[in-house]
């Protein structure tokens, strides 16, 4: 029979508890699960004058060495703990659902949350009926989704497929499994907004992709009203489990169309911007970008003197309208412009020429 998994915060038969640091992105009922090499604290005093204090260490192998998360063997309730007094272990009841070492045509029962985490199933002893079911669950306890897999048997034999909250084959054969995930995470930009001509980089962490793999970066314009358009495309490829390219909005010809057929509509535009990220079978989504940029108004007369104090109105791509008053210089900046085309109307009638 299996033994029940360990976690961090599980109690230790001294009354102290595993802390870790554990697999934070692998949960086990809910906890990290504790590995083998994980510390522990010990309340525990041999009597003297004064009592001496028990100090806690690391959590002894073998643990189960079929079972490996994050590299290391999952530890289990009845493992041995290093300690300076008597020998101290992990106390149950663990996680009572969760069996890791069992023999029989189950599979290991860790869940894995992190992309990139390990787990290998039990080695089992029956000939019949064995199956694997792994689920991977995110901080929270949820279903992990979306993710790419990679399940390697014990015959060399690789089958990959999208984790929906576990993963799942039956009418397999015995013996060690590992699985490894793929998983795009933190794509993002390097800035939360900007203007026209700067240049912003986008990055976005891998787990479990070789290095060397190309991506692919779509940037598509998000507009309240319209369908996503794609604008731009990037190639790029993973290096260190990281994507990174950089990209610079301008006011091309292409764009300034793409804002023109949502204005022949009839409908205020207000884009924004995101990306998408496609490597190794996987996808991932960004946050979003803000593009928001400035204008300079002058104006002179006939003569070239400037036209003092005159009004103006700007009529936005969005639907907004500005105004101010042009300075002693016949001058104005006005800031948080939406990129795009822009209608400047001015009233000289306020002007003091």
């Amino acid at each position: 029979m299996g033994k029940p998994a360990a976690r961090v915060g599980d109690m230790t038969t001294h009354g102290g508890s595993i802390v870790g640091p554990g697999a934070p992105t692998v949960l086990i009922g809910g906890m990290p699960a504790a590995l083998v090499g994980d510390n522990h604290v010990c309340p525990m005093q041999t009597p003297g004058t004064p009592p001496i204090p028990h100090v806690g260490g690391p959590i002894m192998p073998p643990g189960a060495p079929t079972v490996l998360i994050c590299g290391k063997p999952a530890a289990c309730v009845g493992d041995m703990l290093v300690c300076t007094g008597p020998p101290d272990s992990i106390a149950p009841p663990g996680c009572p659902t969760v069996q890791i070492g069992a023999g029989g045509g189950g599979g290991g029962g860790a869940s894995g949350g992190g992309g990139g985490a390990k787990a290998k199933a039990a080695e089992s002893k029956v000939d019949e009926n064995h199956y694997l079911d792994v689920k991977f669950v995110d901080k929270g306890g949820k279903p992990i989704t979306g993710v790419g897999y990679m399940a390697k048997a014990p015959d060399g034999g690789v089958t990959q497929g999208a984790v929906t909250g576990q993963v799942k084959q039956s009418g397999i054969q015995s013996g060690n499994y590992e699985i490894t995930l793929k998983a795009v995470t933190k794509a993002a930009w390097s800035a939360k907004s900007a203007a026209v001509g700067d240049k912003v980089k986008l990055i976005a962490e891998t787990a479990g992709i070789d290095a060397g793999e190309k991506a692919e970066l779509q940037i598509f314009i998000r507009d309240t009203g319209h369908a996503d358009t794609l604008l731009a495309t990037l190639q790029g490829s993973v290096q260190s489990d990281k994507i990174e390219a950089q990209w610079e909005l301008q006011l091309t010809d292409e764009y300034l169309k793409i804002q023109q057929a949502k204005d022949e509509k009839g409908s205020y535009s207000s884009p924004t911007f995101y990306y998408i990220v496609k490597t190794a079978g996987v996808i991932g989504r960004s946050s979003v970008l803000e593009y928001k940029d400035y204008i300079e108004l002058e104006l002179k007369d006939e003569d070239g003197n400037p036209v003092k104090g005159a009004g103006y109105k700007i009529f936005l791509p969005n639907g907004a309208v500005k105004e101010g008053t042009l300075d002693s210089n016949g001058y104005a900046k006005v800031d948080k412009i939406p990129p795009g085309n822009v209608k400047v109307v001015y009233d000289v009638r306020k002007s003091t020429r």
